[in-house]
């Protein structure tokens, strides 16, 4: 096993060990354990056999499965900048309907 296979392995370990204890916490829920899970044990199968995602990425026609998983990584990082764009349009357009809620309440007092 190489030093990057320890290293890295070690620190995917602990973040699913602390996503982990947030679970039990009841912090999270299982929906989003389990998918968070699936993800970061698959970031580890990765890291302990390289070997294999370069068999993933030639069934797709990439050459390395190292660019295989940043092309995947890019899609979804451009996912998840939408879908917290659409979450921050929905807060403002609450908060704009909350302000307007409010300033027709004390418009309808100072009368």
């Amino acid at each position: 096993m190489l030093k990057y296979q320890i290293f890295f392995g070690t620190i995917v370990l602990l973040i699913i060990l602390k996503k982990f204890f947030a679970f039990k916490r009841k912090e999270i829920k299982g929906s989003k354990f389990f998918l968070f899970l699936i993800f970061w044990l698959s970031v580890f199968l990765a890291i302990i056999f390289p070997e294999e995602t370069n068999k993933i990425a030639r069934f797709f026609n990439i050459t390395r499965g190292a660019d295989f998983f940043i092309y995947i990584s890019i899609m979804v990082i451009f996912y998840l900048l939408f879908k917290i764009y659409q979450r921050l349009e929905n807060i403002e357009g609450n908060i704009t309907k909350i302000v307007r809620e409010i300033a027709l309440l004390k418009k309808e007092e100072d009368k």
